[in-house]
């Protein structure tokens, strides 16, 4: 501050000399507007440097923290084969979210988030569960975090279908918050710190599209396990340290949490549930310094295997196997169209290993969810405008009590084939 004051006295000084100079004798007007200029110029030149100054103070401040931090804050994300999840720590390996937080920072804060400010150190630890170890999006992030200095990553295998599989997972968190890392900071001075549970995402996610009565119930199963069994079970266990580490827990559920559709109603029951338990729980835990946060990431469907063809031509062969013979002889074309119809996206979807676009809305609020001082308790990624236009037109046709208008609105918007009983048209023939 002592230099930006000096700066500021020679400025005024010079200003004067010049003033001085001009030596305009009785014209009183020229001269205030003179000493209004010198006077604003003064002021102006001030806060520049007052400014830098600050910057300058904030830089060594957090040089500071960095030097002397004690822990290093651990995040879990589920799910991170594809989609979302692999999406999330490949940028994290990239460092693309230090750029884009000091880009975007300021006025989408304040226009967006109560200018809550956000606190991103340098050395981050991931644990990323992925389902199979083999798939390319585990295969790259693991080759990736091999040369990675401040991204410290850790691929591992999780079945959220499978008890043991989470017990697993759990205790090799466990392990890994209990040891010493060694870090080597400026000065080559060795720091000897611990991770901090900071934050688990539970983002896997199993969906089938197909209509309820189609679906057989290990389908069903998988469904309720992957979306919200297993991550119930999940957090449970690791509730003891979130408690410790004032952790908090985004739960990723889906715009069918709050509007059911006809071919993911199950999928959607699911959503709705993960988005009841975070809303119940919020209320359980805050005050013991735990943070339930729903997240919904809006339409990136092209940017995950939860649209996967190959899957969904397996599912519905066991679905075919599954039925009685009423049942095939009654669906049967109709199920046919059905996956003709979904079928037609398959060559729109991108390799998992493919990242969600960086302009996406979604990773500005993943950010400020993760990493917010005060994070909010409900993330939306805007959606398309036609589903916006849709879900206003729904909801204000049910609040009304206009179910079956609602209902028409809903069908459209999905757009998918509709069914015609053939049977009956042809006795009807007869």
């Amino acid at each position: 501050m002592k230099k930006s004051k000096n700066y500021s006295v020679f400025t005024f000084m010079s200003i004067m000399e010049i003033f001085q100079i001009i030596n305009v004798k009785n014209h009183y007007l020229i001269k205030s507007c003179l000493v209004i200029s010198l006077v604003t110029v003064t002021t102006w030149i001030t806060k520049i440097l007052r400014k830098n100054n600050k910057i300058k103070q904030n830089d060594n401040a957090q040089q500071f923290i960095s030097e002397k931090i004690t822990s290093i804050p651990l995040i879990i994300i589920t799910g991170c084969d594809t989609g979302l999840g692999y999406s999330i720590v490949m940028r994290y390996l990239k460092g693309n979210y230090i750029n884009e937080n000091q880009k975007n920072g300021k006025i989408h804060d304040l226009l967006f988030f109560s200018n809550e400010s956000l606190i991103v150190p340098n050395r981050i630890a991931i644990v990323a569960f992925c389902l199979n170890l083999n798939s390319p999006g585990a295969k790259c992030l693991h080759q990736l975090s091999l040369n990675n200095n401040n991204i410290q990553l850790f691929v591992r295998q999780l079945d959220l279908t499978d008890t043991d599989s989470i017990k697993t997972g759990v205790n090799f968190i466990n392990d890994l918050l209990q040891q010493n890392i060694d870090i080597t900071g400026s000065h080559n001075k060795t720091f000897c710190l611990k991770y901090e549970l900071h934050a688990l995402v539970n983002n896997a996610a199993r969906m089938v599209m197909a209509e309820y009565e189609w679906q057989t119930s290990k389908m069903i199963r998988q469904q309720f396990e992957v979306n919200i069994l297993g991550p119930l079970m999940l957090t449970g266990m690791l509730l003891p340290i979130f408690r410790k580490d004032k952790s908090r827990v985004i739960n990723v559920i889906s715009h069918c949490a709050y509007l059911p559709l006809p071919g993911v109603s199950l999928y959607g029951a699911t959503k709705a549930a993960v988005r009841a338990w975070t809303m119940g729980s919020r209320v359980e835990l805050e005050s013991h310094g735990i943070k339930m946060i729903t997240f919904s990431p809006g339409s990136f469907y092209l940017h995950s295997s939860i649209m996967n063809g190959e899957q969904r031509m397996i599912d519905y062969k066991d679905m075919c196997d599954n039925m009685n013979k009423e049942q095939l002889a009654y669906y049967g074309a109709y199920m046919q169209a059905y996956q003709n119809y979904l079928s037609t996206i398959d060559p729109y979807i991108n390799p998992p290993e493919v990242t969600i676009p960086s302009t996406n809305k979604i990773y500005c609020l993943m950010d400020n969810a993760l990493w917010a001082v005060k994070p909010k308790a409900e993330y939306n990624v805007p959606e398309p405008w036609r589903y916006r236009i849709y879900f206003a037109i729904a909801w204000t046709l049910s609040s009304l009590g206009l179910h079956y208008f609602k209902d028409k609105v809903v069908r459209r918007f999905v757009a998918t084939p509709q069914f015609h009983n053939i049977s009956s048209q042809v006795k009807n023939v007869k």
